[in-house]
């Protein structure tokens, strides 16, 4: 093969894997041939061999790529929210979700043909240690809320904006992959505001009753270990 500058072979490249990328998400991975994909590219199996050994490649170089784009897309997210718990920011945060996840559909579909496929041997870094990321980046926002006192006993926010982040992803790529369809019965906005609302206050109410049921339950557990360490 005659030498080629590295533009040329980058732009053939792109070519392969975007016809490679096509043929995934219309039959998935294993049904697809590395003979399909030269066909698709309008090069000879011979000339694909030269760029890619097998099609297993392709797929890592094609989500390596995205991967990179979904990465600054998130920190470019994250570094957009500093107090992530107040209304107005978590509001902002699901609709820079939505419009993530509608950004990158063939991302997503990359991603359930590798769970499908892989055992989601290709996207699992992706979820890897979120909690701990979301924990660096609002530390001092985090600790300014134990200061407050403003925390539930036991609560570790961290999890927590995990938590939300996770249910709005999950939310919108159902409505975008799956043709959702609106299926909490309302709008993707007001999902939003009702997540806000439901991440924020809670859904039961602690009226007195129960705070007083509460209490006497973790007495009632209190006088119960005391007992059994006298025994």
């Amino acid at each position: 093969m005659p030498k080629l500058s590295h533009e040329v072979i980058e732009e053939k490249k792109g070519r392969i894997e975007e016809a490679a990328k096509q043929l995934f998400i219309k039959q998935g991975f294993h049904a697809t041939s590395m003979r399909d994909i030269a066909a698709r590219t309008g090069a000879s199996l011979g000339n694909l061999y030269n760029y890619y050994c097998t099609k297993e490649e392709i797929l890592e170089s094609i989500i390596g790529k995205y991967q990179k784009v979904i990465d600054a897309r998130l920190r470019a997210i994250f570094d957009e929210i500093e107090e992530p718990f107040e209304p107005e920011s978590m509001t902002n945060f699901g609709r820079l979700v939505k419009e993530m996840v509608n950004d990158h559909h063939d991302f997503w579909l990359l991603m359930y043909i590798d769970v499908l496929e892989f055992e989601n041997r290709h996207f699992r870094k992706m979820f890897e240690g979120l909690a701990q990321n979301l924990r660096r980046r609002f530390s001092g926002y985090f600790a300014e809320l134990r200061r407050r006192e403003a925390l539930y006993d036991g609560i570790d926010p961290a999890v927590g904006f995990t938590a939300v982040y996770m249910q709005f992803f999950n939310y919108f790529l159902v409505e975008k992959l799956f043709g959702g369809n609106r299926h909490f019965g309302i709008t993707d906005d007001q999902v939003i505001v009702k997540l806000t609302e439901i991440f924020r206050r809670g859904i039961l109410k602690p009226d007195s009753k129960q705070l007083k049921a509460a209490r006497r339950g973790r007495a009632r557990q209190s006088r119960s270990r005391s007992q059994k360490k006298a025994d």
